[in-house]
């Protein structure tokens, strides 16, 4: 349905809306987030639903072979609802398979980077409480230390096993494909758990809207990581108002998305994972964002309509001479993700491409989308747009009270995609909301008399290191624990590649440290983009009255 044109204050930016855009959408259409597969598979089962390299699957394998693993999970591992399963994963075929194969189950899925250290990997599986972890190949090494120092199963998917995908829906089934011999083995492929899980019949659990579907983790201010309970109509309903605001300009059974971000971060987990899943479209997975050559021979296959990405990929891209020479003729939409994209990138993309760069704004905890430029608008560059269907946004001084248009406040947010809470830790979760129920974000933002909304500061202390979020507490914690290092203080900088980068002042235990040392002691506990670029050695650190390091006069 149309929104009303008649606004409330609250909600004055509903006359930005582009014609057919409801002001609220409807969630009672899905029951979970497998009923998107589940009916795109129906209505179009030979559509193409993923592509990697030269292998590609349709909607009816996709959801096949994510029942065939849901089957698995169920039947071969006996997994009750709800009990937690890790995928760690790069954009591969197998993440999409297992995650739905997890969802289906009526299980949690807990999305890890293929990229974190041991340290890193065992305490996300402990916290969790995950049972089974589906690995990446490459993150073998760590993860077969971290899953079995806390006895969960481990599952690999390769490189080599994509090719064998698209027939495996179609194979008969082997004689030696056994419940009790793929239980009894220390590990096994993500492809023999599919064997071990086709033809079989397995008990449909209940999907409710409400239950669990991802421990989504996001940065800890205690120097850990803390993870956001989304549930079923979470994202069920972030999807939707994605789905309506895209509808003008990508609508179709032609629309080709490239997922270039990796789909265990919570922008493309929903913005393209999910999403591409519930409108039917293609959608063309990219590992190795880095890889430009292969972004640039896939896009020559394929003449992506739909690309979203963060500041250092455009500029990567625009200065790669490959690049400038693609027909951009069928690129639709481009949406800025993760960190603020600078308004001479937009402007040199909108020239060589023809096609305007969006910006939007949006946290884990929302699943992750709050605001988005309305499609077609031009001359807001400097803005994330307005709050989408559904989505309540107020801006508020430090009393708690409503600011006036133009003057800066946090913004807090109300909306079917807010999570529920974090897991296992309430009293995180009661601070994050007002009495009112807004979920506090800690950004600072002014909103103009049209509603649109620009970001004029983040959270205090986070630090967007290539559109990833990095908490300074974590990083302190692995400094501080090196045997030479007496405090530690970790900030943010100004980085030219990667927006901003990490530098930490250290007042050394032993005088003999170096920063090369310290380096090369946090790549041994972090995950790359969280490694500090600087070092800077001091006498002493600021401190406040109490002894509490302060920040602030390091900056």
């Amino acid at each position: 349905m149309e929104h009303e044109r008649e606004t409330s204050v609250q909600r004055k930016w509903l006359e930005q809306y582009p014609l057919g855009v409801p002001a609220d959408i409807e969630l009672g259409e899905y029951g979970s987030i497998a009923d998107f597969l589940t009916r795109t598979a129906a209505a179009y089962p030979a559509r193409t639903a993923l592509c990697y390299a030269d292998v590609e699957l349709d909607y009816a394998a996709m959801a096949e072979l994510s029942e065939a693993f849901a089957t698995y999970l169920q039947v071969i591992e006996r997994l009750p609802s709800g009990s937690r399963v890790a995928l760690m994963m790069p954009n591969v075929p197998q993440y999409s398979l297992a995650l739905f194969g997890v969802l289906r189950a009526g299980m949690v899925v807990v999305n890890l980077n293929p990229h974190y250290t041991e340290r890193e990997v065992r305490f996300h599986l402990e916290d969790s409480g995950a049972t089974i972890l589906v690995a990446w190949e490459g993150a073998q090494a760590v993860a077969r230390a971290a899953a079995s120092e806390l006895h969960c199963r481990l599952i690999l998917a390769t490189p080599d096993e994509i090719a064998k995908l698209p027939s495996l829906r179609s194979a008969a089934r082997r004689v030696d494909e056994d419940a009790q011999l793929a239980r009894a083995e220390a590990q096994t492929s993500f492809v023999a758990a599919l064997e071990a899980g086709r033809h079989r019949s397995r008990p449909q659990p209940p999907l409710a809207p409400d239950a669990i579907a991802f421990l989504q983790y996001t940065g800890g201010t205690t120097g850990n990581p803390k993870a956001a309970v989304l549930t079923h109509r979470n994202v069920i309903a972030n999807v939707l108002q994605l789905s309506t605001w895209l509808r003008p300009v990508l609508d179709g059974a032609d629309v080709c998305v490239v997922t270039v971000l990796p789909m265990y971060h919570i922008m493309a987990l929903t913005g393209n994972c999910v999403l591409s899943v519930a409108r039917g479209w293609k959608n063309v997975l990219i590992p190795d964002p880095r890889d430009l050559s292969t972004f640039v021979e896939q896009w020559r296959k394929h003449r992506f309509s739909f690309f979203v990405g963060v500041n250092t990929l455009f500029n990567a891209l625009m200065d790669f001479e490959p690049f400038g020479k693609l027909d951009f003729a069928g690129l639709a939409y481009t949406c800025g993700a993760g960190a603020a994209v600078q308004p001479a990138v937009g402007e040199k993309w909108h020239k060589l491409t023809g096609c305007a760069l969006s910006g939007g704004y949006g946290l884990t905890e929302a699943s992750p989308t709050v605001c988005m430029t309305p499609v077609g608008v031009t001359g807001r560059e400097q803005t994330v747009g307005v709050p989408v269907s559904s989505t309540e946004v107020r801006l508020l001084d430090d009393e708690g009270h409503d600011v006036k248009s133009g003057v800066p406040g946090e913004i807090v947010v109300k909306g079917p995609q807010v999570m529920r809470g974090y897991w296992n830790r309430p009293q995180e979760t009661q601070s994050s909301f007002t009495s009112d129920g807004f979920l506090r974000t800690g950004d600072i933002a002014v909103m103009d008399a049209q509603g649109y909304v620009t970001i004029v500061d983040r959270k205090k202390d986070l630090v967007l290191v290539s559109g990833f979020n990095v908490y300074p507490n974590e990083i302190e914690k692995v400094v501080a624990s090196h045997p030479g290092v007496s405090e530690c203080a970790c900030i943010g900088v100004q980085d030219a590649k990667t927006g901003e980068a990490l530098k930490v002042f250290v007042v050394a235990r032993d005088s003999r440290l170096t920063a090369d040392a310290l380096q090369a002691w946090c790549r041994e506990n972090l995950t790359n983009y969280k490694v500090p670029r600087q070092f800077e050695f001091r006498e002493a650190l600021p401190k406040s009255t109490v002894g509490k390091i302060l920040r602030r006069a390091l900056r």
